[in-house]
């Protein structure tokens, strides 16, 4: 086998979350590029449809959209039927889905109510552990089970007001960790952290003023396509020695925090 080789996905069938412009598309993509089924999901069907048709466009591209609410059990276990009914057995697990941030202008450290603790923990750490339920057997049937949780730098640096969020995120780092001992040898957990990211690399307006490209070593914005080969490395047998681990793509951040 080539190094190239152990990249390829070829036959094995991906779950993604939070699939939308930006990360998710991205690594939809390429997954599907490199040969795997892509069943992906999120809250907007329309999103989703033109996403699917241009991934089965492509030569060889197999793709699956089905609209979900990463916080509802029932919505994830329809999700793993629909992908099983298209594609068969799961081999990857990519978890993308997001929810729970407060910022100044919504009021503040308050404004982190029961509502927003019980939505960022449903999607930011039980989605996570309810798809892990829900395709364990099967990966330790096959025995190539992959689950990645994509990680945010505000579950290791405090971003007030968004409470909420930074420690669900905290949490999901630890169920990374859990998870990836309680179901090796045949599934291995990765997290993947990414930083201040967008689609094209610019600051959003929702993030300006914030100054979070400052508070990067690269001192910019990243493009969501750079987070792309560091999921393809966790998806693939490129990583096979890997579980419990992070892998940091956030310009600095976390790494040269002072």
């Amino acid at each position: 086998m080539s190094v190239l080789d152990r990249f390829r996905l070829d036959g094995r069938t991906a779950i993604l979350t939070g699939v939308g412009p930006g990360v998710g598309e991205h690594v939809a993509k390429a997954f599907a590029e490199l040969g795997a089924n892509v069943v992906i999901s999120a809250r907007s069907q329309d999103r989703l449809d033109r996403i699917a048709q241009e991934i089965n466009a492509l030569d060889g591209g197999r793709a699956l959209a089905v609209a979900v609410d990463a916080g509802e059990r029932a919505d994830l276990e329809n999700l793993v039927t629909k992908a099983h009914e298209a594609f068969g057995p799961i081999h990857i697990i990519f978890n993308n889905a997001a929810a729970g941030v407060v910022y100044a202008h919504d009021g503040g450290l308050w404004a982190n109510t029961d509502e927003v603790w019980k939505t960022a923990m449903d999607v930011n750490v039980l989605a996570t552990w309810r798809l892990a339920e829900l395709t364990a057997q099967e990966m330790e049937a096959h025995g190539k089970g992959v689950i990645i949780s994509v990680q945010s730098c505000g579950g290791f640096t405090p971003i007030p007001p968004a409470v909420a969020y930074g420690v669900s995120k905290a949490a999901l780092a630890f169920l990374t960790r859990s998870l990836a001992k309680a179901l090796a040898p045949h599934t291995r957990v990765n997290a993947l952290c990414v930083g201040s990211m967008s689609p094209d690399g610019q600051e959003a307006e929702i993030h300006k003023g914030l100054g979070l490209a400052e508070r990067n070593a690269i001192k910019r914005f990243g493009a969501a396509d750079e987070a792309v080969g560091a999921a393809i490395l966790l998806a693939s047998d490129a990583s096979s020695y890997t579980t419990g681990s992070t892998v940091f793509v956030e310009g600095g951040r976390v790494g040269t925090v002072a």
